[in-house]
Formats: structure tokens, C-alpha cells, sequence
């Protein structure tokens, strides 16, 4: 049996790829309870220690640390699929006995094409296997985590960045203008700053941390980590709080200037 702590939409979507699979639903909300309908619910992580042979983690980048540390005692293959800097996740593996380090890239799987699960270490082939046949497209990387740190720099921190230049712009009175520049020059630009608003508000609570985790990669690397902590700020001033757009991205950021 295969257990995951603890199904988001992210962890559901994947959870739901495989046979036998089970969750704890101990303290965990009605959300929660939603997404795994349809996996075997062992009511308590202690079970699931007990009756799973291979543990998924997927959750919150800031909940992954706290996750593993109840699976210290755990003789099974323990993988965090966390969007985790490489130094937190030398750190997860410093909490448990057998470990897998592995990064997701793209939407939860629900297509063919769109997701891929990179994974390393030395059983990360047992569970990449797990994955044969399905539509989520497991590969093994040199360091998963990393590659999905500085994946994750570009996708999410330019859109961190093009949600700073637009409250900026409309902060010193040429926002107009500035969209006005883009169509002629940059036509692209305007839609993709109305997807950042909508995205930021709608998940931006979920990747300031990440975007925390990419700043600490960077300075692994001996490159400056002022790009994730700036973009870490932009999120934190977007609270999860009505409606999901430009509009509102751009009067909440103005409004903590």
C-alpha cells in the first residue's frame, strides 16, 4: 500500500493515479476529506507508518519539514515532492531513514503532457516505477529539488516581479501609460499581468514561502537570494480575500506601499 500525507489538490490529483493508496485523515479538514474520497482512509499517520510501504509527501512547502518529522520512525521509502530548497530537503533526509528528494512541475495531473515528477537519490527508480503507465511523467534528475527551485524562480518570481511593476506603476501615476507602451511594444504583456493578478490572489499565500526557498537555492549557487525574498514580499501582501484580479492585486499592493 502506498500512503500520502496529505492530499491537497496537488496531492489528490497524484494520489489518484495509483492503486491502493491510503491517507490519514486525523485533524485534517472537510477540504481534505473531500479530495481523497475514493482512497483507504487509515484514520491516524501511525497506521499509516504501520501499513504503507512507500510514503508521498505533498503539501504546502511550509508544512514539509514539520510532515516528515513524524516519519522519523519510519522504516519505509519516505518521498517529499515539496517544492523545497536542496538544503531543506538535506534536511528532511536527515529526518528520516530511507529518502527520496522530488520536484513537481506543472498543473495537478489531470491531462497527459502536463505534469512531470522529477526525482533523485538512491531509490528514486522505485518510485518513478510506481508512476509507469500513468499520465503523471516521472523522470530522475541530478537534484530534483533544485531543478524545481530554479524552475520555479522564473515561472513564479516574473510573475511576482510583473505584479511589483504595475503597482508601481500605477504608484507613480503611469500605469495608463505604461500599458499603453506594452501594446505597442510588448502586446503580450497586458494579458499576461491580468493572469499574475489572478494567480498572486489566488495562490500567492502558498508560494511565499516557496519563493523563501528559491532565495536560500540561489545562494547556495553564490548568486544573490534578494530576487525569491522580494518576490516572497510581493505574495505576502496578497491575502487569500475576494475577488481574484488584477484590480485587486494591484489596491492591495498600492495599499501597503
Amino acid at each position: 500500500m502506498i500512503g500520502v500525507v496529505h492530499p491537497g489538490e496537488m496531492g489528490a490529483a497524484v494520489a489518484h493515479l495509483l492503486d491502493d493508496v491510503a491517507w490519514a485523515s486525523e485533524g485534517r479538514s472537510a477540504d481534505t476529506r473531500r479530495r481523497a474520497e475514493g482512497l483507504t482512509d487509515l484514520g491516524t499517520v501511525a497506521r499509516l507508518k504501520a501499513e504503507c510501504s512507500v510514503v508521498l509527501s505533498v503539501c504546502p512547502p511550509h508544512a514539509a519539514v514539520a510532515t516528515a518529522q513524524a516519519f522519523g520512525d519510519y522504516d519505509g521509502l519516505y518521498a517529499d515532492l515539496n517544492a523545497v530548497s536542496p538544503a531543506t530537503a538535506a534536511q528532511i533526509a536527515g529526518l528520516v531513514p530511507r529518502f527520496v528528494d522530488g520536484g513537481i512541475i506543472g498543473p495537478p495531473p489531470h491531462a497527459p503532457g502536463t505534469t512531470r515528477l522529477y526525482l533523485s537519490g538512491a531509490e528514486a527508480g522505485t518510485v518513478a516505477a510506481l508512476f509507469d503507465g500513468t499520465i503523471l511523467d516521472a523522470r530522475l534528475a541530478p537534484d530534483a529539488s533544485a531543478l524545481k527551485m530554479v524552475y520555479a524562480a522564473w515561472t513564479k518570481g516574473t510573475t511576482a516581479m510583473l505584479l511589483a511593476v504595475c503597482a508601481a506603476a500605477r504608484n507613480l501615476g503611469v500605469e495608463d501609460a505604461l500599458t499603453e507602451e506594452w501594446r505597442l511594444s510588448r502586446p503580450e504583456l497586458p494579458a499576461r499581468a491580468e493572469d499574475a493578478g489572478r494567480l498572486g490572489l489566488e495562490r500567492g499565500w502558498r508560494w511565499a514561502f516557496e519563493l523563501e526557498e528559491i532565495g536560500r537555492t540561489f545562494a547556495t549557487a553564490g548568486l544573490p537570494d534578494g530576487f525569491g525574498a522580494a518576490a516572497a514580499e510581493v505574495y505576502r501582501r496578497l491575502p487569500r480575500d475576494g475577488a481574484a484580479d488584477l484590480a485587486a492585486a494591484l489596491a492591495l499592493l498600492s495599499s501597503s506601499a
